[in-house]
């Protein structure tokens, strides 16, 4: 599908599957891709000698997945999909738990994204491990920068703040919302406006709570995501709505919104 004859309307978040709505979405039509996918975090469930214990095995609604091979399947499906749509020179960043970085950074070759860098999270102030004697609380996250060639976008911040290391608290006060795995923005902005410029086009095929898009709006960047969870969705149109009511930026007929009604694909287009 060429990108004049793609359907999908910037700075909307789409109530669908990330794999249906990728597949609406034009060639080369993106500059960025920020995104948190599930972790697949059931591994561990059927293990005696870790019943019960959180800290251990986090039991999300999102981890469906049937097998850890059926998990990285769809992940890479989702990422030859973003390679697709990605321009040339575009970046992605992909958080990730520390079992899975080699695993993904391996299927974002293999659809032919170049590796670039691992990313840590070092929350300061993570869920303390339960079971203290016999485990380390997990205070650290990854993400696993990608490009499509060599970075068309690289925009220096100050050498003190170009590691692939960041510390911020998990997040809390106002910015929390009912998700248990948001991101706050001082964790994606950084990479946002290092890797894209005002006015680009940000996608996240699983939104979430909508931080890529708060963020995308706060440093002028447009966006496009994709999100299932009807609970999700609503906390994403009320931020929206805050994010409105306390900004000044002019939107000229581009309003943040979500959309709940499934769009059909353009046949004709392909």
């Amino acid at each position: 599908m060429s990108s004049e004859k793609s359907i999908m309307r910037r700075n909307v978040v789409y109530k669908e599957s990330c794999l249906s709505g990728l597949e609406k979405m034009g060639d080369e039509t993106v500059d960025l891709i920020f995104t948190d996918p599930p972790y697949y975090q059931y591994r561990a469930k059927n293990i005696k000698g870790l019943k019960n214990h959180k800290d251990v095995v986090t039991e999300f609604e999102f981890d469906e997945f049937k097998s850890e091979e059926d998990y990285l399947k769809f992940l890479e499906d989702v990422i030859a999909a973003c390679y697709r749509i990605s321009k040339p020179g575009a970046s992605g960043y992909l958080w990730c738990g520390d079992d899975y970085v080699s695993y993904i950074n391996r299927i974002v070759e293999k659809v032919g994204f170049q590796f670039r860098k691992v990313i840590h999270w070092h929350k300061t102030n993570p869920f303390p491990a339960i079971y203290t004697r016999k485990m380390f609380a997990n205070s650290m996250e990854m993400m696993v920068h990608f490009s499509k060639g060599s970075p068309k976008t690289w925009n220096h911040k100050p050498v003190n703040e170009m590691h692939n290391f960041i510390e911020s608290p998990i997040c809390m006060g106002k910015e929390r919302r009912a998700h248990k795995t948001q991101k706050p923005l001082k964790v994606c902005i950084p990479y946002i406006e290092i890797s894209s410029n005002p006015g680009d086009l940000v996608l996240d095929p699983f939104m979430g709570s909508g931080t890529t898009a708060i963020a995308s709006l706060m440093t002028g960047r447009e966006f496009i995501g994709f999100e299932i969870n009807d609970k999700y969705c609503d906390i994403i149109a009320k931020r929206f709505e805050e994010f409105l009511e306390n900004s000044s930026t002019i939107f000229e007929g581009k309003y943040p919104e979500v959309i709940h009604s499934k769009v059909k694909a353009d046949k004709s287009g392909k």
